[in-house]
């Protein structure tokens, strides 16, 4: 099913046009400080190539900040699935008018080829771009504030670095041309909309997700042993834990007291032989050691037509019925 849908967040397409023209600005002059051609004279085009080096250098923070922020730095985790044919759809398969192996959708924006090139260009080539351009600016210095060897072999990498740049630039760009209609992706990333493949499982289990995380009902899961294995923000509060490291792992006896946990374990049992638990009143122990109440409801989780843990909502009433 295709679906337009808000693809591309604001700051997204900030940040990649204004990284386009930092990349061709900074290539058009670095050529003339290669004496490949003068259009600014050469003191001149040092000074806006350096200006233009500081621009590149603070937009990477504020995006490094906005991807980790976000989440969006989970687009960049490398997959090997469908890598091998997603390369063979590029040599081959994109001239015989073959389906494209993968999809993209909001939260899968970059097929496995596009994961493993962008990775790389963050973590190898602009940054050696940015130490090996750095490294030349600042020998460059009136003052000379730092003494280097191999100078040459330096600028040989930065400018082996802005080809890298700028045949992937080029490359990019032609292949946002080739989806179903030419310049439809260039649009998408001046708008941020776009029609794409839209996969309704995996849109049912985000918007579940997102409506157990914002519940104001506590959330849990637990596998076949008994060990927390999911809570959400409500339950956390609830128990007055700060996040859920200190609880994840754990064993649910650590949530009651002693005199509570016999009615635990049987209720535990009972869910993991297939029964369900529609409201049940529980005393909870929290980290600080007070207590609560709350309403407990609790379903089994089958895995494989096997029963593979347990999970459920916790309702608190603890104002409600004070002890």
């Amino acid at each position: 099913m295709k679906k337009r849908t808000y693809i591309y967040k604001g700051y997204e397409r900030f940040w990649h046009w204004s990284q386009a023209l930092l990349i061709f600005f900074l290539a058009l002059t670095g050529l003339e400080i290669h004496g490949t051609y003068k259009i600014f004279g050469f003191e001149n085009v040092v000074t806006w190539h350096n200006i233009a080096a500081w621009a590149f250098l603070v937009l990477i923070v504020f995006t490094v900040f906005w991807h980790f922020v976000t989440g969006e730095w989970k687009q960049y985790i490398p997959t090997t699935k469908f890598l091998k044919a997603q390369f063979s759809y590029y040599i081959s398969g994109i001239f015989k008018g073959a389906p494209h192996p993968t999809h993209k959708t909001i939260y899968n924006k970059f097929n496995p080829l596009q994961r493993f090139i962008y990775l790389g260009l963050k973590l190898l080539v602009i940054p050696v771009m940015i130490l090996t351009g750095f490294v030349y600016m600042f020998y460059l210095y009136p003052n000379n504030p730092i003494q280097l060897r191999g100078l040459t072999t330096i600028a040989t990498l930065h400018t082996m670095g802005a080809f890298l740049l700028l045949t992937f630039v080029i490359a990019h760009v032609y292949l946002t041309t080739t989806g179903e209609k030419p310049f439809v992706s260039i649009k998408a990333m001046l708008t941020g909309w776009e029609v794409i493949n839209i996969d309704q499982e995996e849109e049912r289990l985000k918007y579940l997700s997102d409506a157990v995380n914002d519940s104001s009902a506590g959330y849990y899961r637990l596998d076949n042993k008994g060990h927390i294995v999911d809570v959400n923000a409500a339950w956390l509060k609830m128990y007055k834990y700060d996040d859920k490291v200190a609880i994840i792992g754990k064993h649910y006896s650590v949530t009651r007291k002693p005199t509570e946990l016999h009615s635990l374990d049987n209720l535990f049992n009972k869910v993991m032989e297939g029964e369900t638990i529609s409201s049940q009143t529980v005393i909870r122990l929290c980290k600080d050691g007070t207590e609560g109440k709350h309403i407990l409801v609790a379903n089994p989780i089958y895995l494989d037509d096997k029963i593979g843990g347990m999970e459920g909502f916790i309702l608190d009433i603890t104002q409600m019925n004070p002890k």
